[in-house]
């Protein structure tokens, strides 16, 4: 996935309002940068003062107009030099600070929006139906509202706002500095340009390749210790244990060589604009003191070394938010793609979001009165396919009555008893309990189906938390989890235990 496509779809997770928020972010960051320029400036005049009173040559007329205009033109030229340097290292100094706090406050609303698009994307994809969720394996799903939208939204986005930010100091200390001396300016912009795309070229493509990988191999992980732990019985009786170490072990070498090379990835621009500093900067003077008198040579070499003062941190951070934008639009793609086959796939035709009292307005069963079933001609048929698991099935279950499915692997018993509940959508037919359709039914009177499957889920937490599945823990008693655990005969199967 290109740079281009990540940032376009990650914006796309952003509603109008908060796209809005991060773009006035970006245009204050920019802003911001005129305080680098006049710093960058301040020390520049320092320099050009420091000279002109060691030589003790006459004070430049550009600068006696400068101090007569702000008022210091009674200072000596060591006052000015004191003062102007205060000067710049005050502006410089605000102007971090207040990058530093900008850029805090934004990945703090980036993070809050990771958290949000993340709850909101669970939200839909538990609207859908079963089939929707079977698509993918419940860790690439996990992936995808976890790790997915934080590097959508704090790595993509963020670095995003760091390049823009970064472009524009880069951009304002460039022109000021061709407005000074032209052709010097253009040969370090010339210079140091083709070093950073070269390094682009060589370390990006590596960057994304590293993104994917990682991404790979964190979902193969996942997958990997979830089977070993769902099937080891089966495993343990088939003494097949160490297969699933050996997969383990194998993916998590991967992601730690991933881990590795990332963080070297970002340390490489570091030490080549660093030597590229050294080497332009004594060309830089060399090319200067050559062409120029001293003064002008030491003036216009203090202005560049005061400018590269402030790009070379840029360019650093520049450099680094490009290689972590590459590396991330690799791992968001799974976010991606999940926000788009929502958009796709459509909600369930009756949510638990949509339903409303109207929906069963007039409804008065109640405990003492069950409901019947009627299934009516139904067919369904899993995505992909060559048949249908139900075709033209029709039941009629009066209340009280007791009906029993049997048949072979795969004959649709646990598919009719999914239609049945309302998990999935028949293609045709009709499916009512009572009156009710059996969604609307399930969402208004929750708990008034009772389901036992297969196979029983059990979630990550206490026997209260799951004999409450997913209830709030104040609206539960304690004399109620009592009540279900000894309808249930539990303590009488762990006292049987072995």
């Amino acid at each position: 996935m290109s740079v281009k496509q990540a940032i376009r779809e990650s914006l796309e997770l952003l509603d109008p309002r908060d796209r809005r928020l991060l773009l006035v972010a970006m245009l204050i960051q920019v802003a911001t940068s005129a305080l680098d320029l006049l710093g960058v400036l301040l020390l520049g005049l320092v320099g050009a003062l420091a000279v002109t009173t060691v030589q003790s040559q006459p004070t430049p007329q550009a600068v006696v107009a400068l101090t007569d205009a702000l008022g210091l033109g009674g200072l000596s030229d060591q006052g000015l030099v004191v003062a102007f340097a205060g000067a710049a290292a005050l502006v410089l100094l605000t102007k971090s600070v207040v990058s530093s706090l900008l850029t805090r406050r934004v990945f703090t609303f980036l993070a809050n929006r990771q958290a949000m698009i993340s709850a909101r994307l669970a939200r839909e994809l538990l609207s859908r139906p079963l089939t929707f969720l079977q698509r993918r394996s419940s860790q690439e799903t996990a992936y995808a509202l976890i790790q997915g939208a934080g590097a959508a939204t704090i790595s993509v986005l963020g670095q995003l706002v760091i390049v823009v930010s970064e472009v524009a100091v880069l951009s304002v200390l460039g022109i000021a500095l061709l407005m000074i001396d032209p052709l010097v300016t253009l040969g370090a912009i010339c210079f140091f340009s083709l070093l950073a795309i070269l390094l682009q070229r060589l370390m990006g493509s590596w960057a994304s390749h590293l993104g994917h990988t990682g991404a790979r191999a964190d979902i193969g992980s996942l997958n990997a210790i979830q089977d070993a732990l769902s099937t080891y019985r089966e495993i343990s009786v088939l003494h097949r244990r160490e297969w699933y170490v050996e997969r383990f072990k194998e993916l998590r070498w991967t992601s730690a060589s991933v881990a590795a090379d990332r963080s070297f990835l970002l340390q490489v621009p570091k030490y080549v604009f660093e030597a590229a500093l050294v080497i332009g900067g004594v060309a830089l003077a060399g090319i200067l003191f050559v062409t120029k008198d001293s003064v002008a040579a030491v003036g216009t070499l203090a202005l560049f070394l005061a400018a590269a003062s402030r790009v070379m941190p840029s360019l650093l951070r520049l450099q680094g938010a490009a290689l972590t934008l590459r590396d991330n639009a690799s791992a968001a793609a799974p976010t991606f793609e999940l926000a788009k086959d929502l958009s796709s796939q459509p909600p369930s035709r009756i949510s638990i979001a949509q339903a409303t009292s109207e929906d069963t307005a007039g409804v008065t069963t109640t405990a003492q009165s069950p409901l019947g079933i009627d299934v009516e001609r139904v067919c369904f048929t899993y995505p992909g396919a060559a048949r249908p698991a139900l075709e033209d099935v029709s039941v009629r279950l009066q209340a009280g009555e007791t009906l029993a499915l049997i048949g072979r692997s795969g004959a649709g018993k646990s598919t009719l008893a999914d239609v049945i509940l309302g998990i999935l959508e028949p293609d045709s037919g009709n499916v009512r309990l009572g009156p009710y359709d059996p969604r609307r039914w399930i969402a208004e009177q929750p708990g008034r189906v009772a389901y036992v499957p297969q196979a029983v889920g059990l979630v990550n937490g206490t026997i209260r938390e799951n004999v409450a599945l997913a209830l709030r823990p104040g609206r539960v008693t304690d004399e109620q989890v009592w009540s279900a655990i000894d309808q249930a005969h539990l303590i009488q199967a762990f006292e049987t235990a072995p």
